[in-house]
């Protein structure tokens, strides 16, 4: 290996250590209280050394909220592939981010927490972001699926497919964020987060059938 390969191992090794320490930080102190500081001090580096890799707090929860997504992503992808059309795919998509959330709650926030940036905070410009959301996210494979739905003539066609797709997700991490922060107001309405899902899949998919 010579010598601008083995930094460049180097560079992104450090890298992934830093977002591990940013991860620990921002899991366990939330991403408003924690501080550029304090990711530097648990990665064990100093400041200056972690703004030469990572800009703003911001850019640093982008890469914890995109290892998320990439978790997210080998999970949908591959429980999807076990449906035999659009709106079966849809469904299994769903559950594999209850599933998901369940399994990896800080990583799901972390995705969630997503929506409330500004474009201008963050080293993305308006590209990048549509190519991570298209490509990247699972805004993609939900795209993918209702064109599939259209094409199957299962899913209306009256309605953009990008439209439905981006509805779809909005909608299913909107239930999601009212399970993971409403858990004490579910049990008081004697509505369990199954029945929830349960419900909001049924609505969903009358909506969008054909």
């Amino acid at each position: 290996m010579g010598i601008t390969e083995r930094k460049e191992r180097e560079k992104q090794q450090r890298r992934e250590e830093i977002v591990q320490a940013a991860e620990r930080v921002f899991f366990s102190r939330g991403f408003e209280k924690a501080t550029m500081d304090d990711v530097a001090e648990a990665a064990e580096l100093s400041k200056g050394t972690l703004y030469l890799y990572f800009k703003s707090k911001e850019d640093l929860h982008m890469a914890v909220a995109l290892k998320g997504i990439a978790m997210l992503n080998s999970l949908t992808s591959g429980i999807r592939q076990l449906a035999e059309n659009a709106l079966e795919k849809l469904i299994n998509m769903g559950q594999a981010c209850i599933e998901f959330t369940s399994s990896h709650p800080d990583h799901m926030n972390s995705i969630m927490l997503l929506e409330g940036f500004e474009l201008q905070s963050i080293s993305y410009s308006a590209d990048d972001m549509r190519q991570m959301i298209y490509q990247e996210s699972p805004v993609g494979m939900v795209l993918e699926i209702v064109e599939q739905g259209v094409e199957e003539k299962l899913i209306r066609s009256d309605i953009p497919a990008p439209v439905i797709a981006h509805t779809l997700w909005m909608q299913m991490l909107g239930v999601i964020r009212f399970i993971m922060k409403k858990t004490a107001l579910l049990e008081m309405l004697d509505l369990s987060p199954e029945k929830v899902y349960e419900s909001h899949f049924e609505l969903v998919l009358n909506g969008i059938r054909k």
